[in-house]
């Protein structure tokens, strides 16, 4: 570029030399070297990239959301929460990222055992979002980690009822409590609204066969889709 002003000519070279010397990156650059840093299993320096990655662009939902990904990992819950809930405030209605984000800042509120905070929070996610079964599904792990296993059981439900169709998550999932409380009828039936939801699913076939049953068109149970009361 030509320019016959003199001090504007100084004026770019100035800024061009201190561009140089100062490696000006942008917020993709920092989050690139934070994913290196997080396969090399540095998580201190992937802490360092995303934090310089949010520093130039503050709207950069994922070097927030990987920032508090790595924070959490570092052990760090209180600094993560921040960066985790501002993540959430940018990407709110984002379907593959939403649910990812919320697990994350619902993990922050658990490992500071911000139980009231918690609770608040996983109801919102649900009432929010038109009742999804990965809410649910949330809802249901945290309330088992806090000890409410009625809780965690009609959240198991309703992930079930809410479910998408193919999605056998929600039913291993109930399968796994009934199994914890020694219900075994329970959990073959979880397995058998599963078997009906996926007969290919081969995990399925094996967690039946492990129960003793063969798996086979008789085995299938349609899973209840009524709604369900709280």
């Amino acid at each position: 570029m030509k320019t016959n002003n003199p001090l504007t000519a100084v004026a770019l070279l100035t800024l061009l030399v201190t561009l140089s010397a100062t490696g000006c990156k942008t917020h993709v650059s920092h989050r690139s070297d934070g994913f290196k840093s997080m396969k090399a299993g540095d998580v201190a320096g992937a802490v360092e990239h995303f934090e310089q990655a949010v520093e130039v662009r503050s709207t950069d939902f994922q070097g927030q959301y990987w920032l508090g990904v790595n924070l959490l990992q570092a052990g760090d819950a209180i600094r993560a929460q921040a960066p985790l809930e501002q993540a959430l405030a940018l990407r709110p209605h984002d379907p593959v990222w939403r649910p990812r984000i919320a697990d994350a800042v619902a993990e922050s509120y658990y490992q500071q055992d911000q139980r009231e905070k918690l609770h608040a929070f996983l109801d919102n996610m649900v009432v929010t979002y038109s009742q999804q079964s990965c809410d649910f599904m949330r809802k249901a792990h945290y309330l088992g980690g806090m000890g409410d296993s009625d809780g965690q059981k009609l959240a198991l439900e309703k992930a079930g009822f809410f479910a998408l169709p193919g999605d056998i998550k929600p039913y291993l999932a109930q399968a796994d409590f009934y199994k914890g409380v020694n219900d075994v009828p329970g959990a073959v039936q979880a397995l058998k609204y599963a078997y009906y939801t996926d007969p290919t699913a081969e995990v399925v076939k094996d967690r039946l066969r492990g129960l003793g049953i063969i798996p086979g068109p008789t085995v299938s149970d349609i899973p209840p889709k009524a709604e369900l009361l709280d």
